[in-house]
């Protein structure tokens, strides 16, 4: 091949592959002869001209590009853009010739890290490297792979722990689940309509009888975080004062008793456990500052973050779990709704399949409490239906129902209302009226399950009224005979502390043992949350209220402390 032939071919190959290189030019390179020493420097020059001239071009495109910008000439600014971006070509071409004949490789070599350069693709690895690694794999990439495995494999043992604790967590819920004695179901009341534990919610775990009764807790726990629902409207998490899981298991609609001293004087009230019975990290409480409440007012204006408060529970037996029904009709009003909101995050939480139903009322949609989570949550879950209704809303963006929950609002937002499960929650007048509505609408009246919310929890015992005996036999520890009956002679004697006090027939056993410095834990007073349980080991007592009473429960002598009452000497355990 004779060198003039051979270096006009090089020539045209190189000032193609400085411009926009021509299809043939690859092949061409690809076949071209080893190049001598004068033939790389003439190459050299050539290229170095290139990338000057080509550079003065690359200027005056940006100044041109800038002129066209400046004066809003869209057609020149598209021109001068095509002329830097060939410009620019034109420099990376010569640029890449240059760095292939430094490095003094052969022109199929230069073709090659030329046609690399224009795909994108990473520089070819020289087999001469010494690298004994598989083609296009580097330690890096070994090294990244393994980690990515470690990783994957950490991750599912996290979801393996996670899925044993949400396990272990589902079957300590359903053991607390389950009735006392499976024949007998609990009391449905009306005031507290506490939900039967139906014969078909059916658990591997074996009854609580008797002789295993379930403990509540008591404690210290620490507020963690305080969040404003409302204006007059706080939700108080608490967890653990030295982290880690909360030191007992509950059920959605389960509430807890906080004991606060207030001016020297210990204040007990009852706050329905809102957050999902699925959350074991932490428990939440949504507290009404009431107009008159000590202990609301208390904690609205006293407590913040990082502070202790005693907690005794969870107590109550206003429950829905999801094994009750395959549906449920969720009816609240105001804070009443707190209940409801601890069923349907649970339900949430645990994937519930049935349709639940929430019907919800309030003054005003500034009272409307939970509103953006609810929105949130109808968004994700198909099966929750909300229907709210708003009592006043003048001069609000309101779209919705407006007035009270009425017949026609219930049989609009629930479907064959008649045949579901109804859990109705609020203030004692608003419930009386609904669980009216409810049976005119033919909803059996063993399916409205109710909850009253107000100043019931925490506040004196009304008169008696109407009363319920249980009798205990007459023969006591120490072998005396039945007691005398009277005024004058009654005593009830405390067998745990060994006090004994006289017993007023107008005083309750609760009340006695106040005032004697007996503890007997309590928290509504009025009959409904069970909290003061305690056997009657000797004598007869009238209760007025016992609806957290199940028929087991008053066969085996437990009494509610806050409503016995009796003109006979007692012997109780506390």
């Amino acid at each position: 091949m004779q060198p003039g032939g051979d270096m006009s071919g090089m020539m045209g190959g190189m000032g193609g592959m400085m411009g926009r290189p021509r299809k043939e030019f690859y092949p061409a390179l690809m076949d071209m002869p080893a190049l001598s020493v004068d033939q790389r420097s003439r190459l050299e020059a050539q290229a170095r001209q290139r990338i000057s001239s080509e550079a003065d071009r690359l200027a005056g495109a940006e100044m041109d590009l800038r002129h066209a910008i400046a004066g809003d000439d869209i057609a020149a600014a598209d021109q001068a853009s095509r002329r830097l971006r060939d410009s620019l070509n034109a420099v990376q071409s010569g640029v890449s010739a240059l760095r292939s004949l430094h490095e003094g490789k052969p022109p199929p070599q230069i073709a090659q890290a030329w046609f690399r350069s224009q795909m994108n693709l990473p520089p070819r690895r020289d087999t001469a490297d010494g690298d004994d690694s598989a083609p296009g794999v580097s330690w890096f990439h070994v090294t990244t792979m393994a980690l990515l495995v470690l990783f994957s494999l950490a991750m599912l043992a996290v979801y393996v722990a996670r899925m044993r604790r949400a396990n272990a967590l589902v079957e300590r819920l359903t053991r607390a689940a389950v009735a006392p004695v499976a024949a007998a179901p609990l009391v449905s009341a009306p005031v507290t309509g506490a939900p039967a534990r139906q014969a078909e919610a059916t658990f591997s775990a074996p009854p609580i009888g008797r002789d295993e009764p379930v403990r509540s807790w008591k404690g210290p726990l620490r507020i963690c975080a305080i969040y404003q629902e409302t204006p007059n409207v706080k939700t108080f998490r608490l967890q653990a004062p030295g982290g880690g899981a909360i030191p007992f298991a509950f059920l959605p609609g389960q509430f807890l008793t906080y004991a606060i001293e207030i001016d020297g004087q210990t204040v007990r009230r009852s706050y329905t456990i809102v957050s999902s019975a699925a959350q074991t990290a932490y428990v939440e409480t949504t507290i009404k500052r009431e107009d008159g409440g000590l202990l609301s007012d208390y904690m609205h204006g006293h407590l913040k973050q990082g502070d202790l408060i005693e907690v005794a529970g969870p107590s109550g037996a206003f429950t829905f779990t999801g094994a009750e029904a395959d549906n449920v009709v969720l009816i609240g009003g105001g804070v009443g709704i707190t209940p409801l909101m601890a069923a349907i995050r649970y339900l949430s939480d645990i994937a519930w399949t049935g349709q639940i139903y929430l019907v919800y009322g309030a003054q005003t949609t500034e009272q409307f409490i939970f509103r953006d989570e609810l929105e949130y949550l109808q968004r994700r879950m198909s099966n929750l239906h909300v229907a709210a209704t708003m009592v006043r809303t003048a001069g609000t963006s309101w779209m919705g129902s407006e007035g009270q929950i009425t017949a026609e609002f219930l049989t609009q937002a629930v479907p064959d209302l008649a045949g579901r499960r109804v859990h109705l929650c609020g203030p004692p007048g608003m419930m009386e009226a609904l669980r009216k509505t409810l049976v005119g609408l033919g909803v059996p009246r063993e399916q409205i399950k109710t909850e009253a919310f107000g100043p019931a929890r925490g506040a004196a015992p009304p008169p008696v009224r109407s009363v319920g005996d249980v009798h205990m036999p007459d023969s006591g520890a120490d072998g005396r005979g039945a007691a005398a009956i009277g005024p004058a002679t009654a005593k009830v004697r405390f067998a745990r502390s060994g006090k004994v006090a006289a017993l007023p027939p107008d005083k309750s056993v609760l009340e006695v043992a106040e005032a004697a410095g007996v503890s007997i834990d309590y928290s509504c007073r009025v009959g409904v949350c069970g909290v003061c349980k305690t056997h009657l080991l000797q004598g007869n007592v009238t209760m007025e209220v016992q609806d957290a009473l199940t028929a087991d429960e008053r066969t085996n002598g437990l009494i509610l402390a806050c409503q016995a009452r009796s003109v006979g000497d007692l012997v109780v355990e506390a």
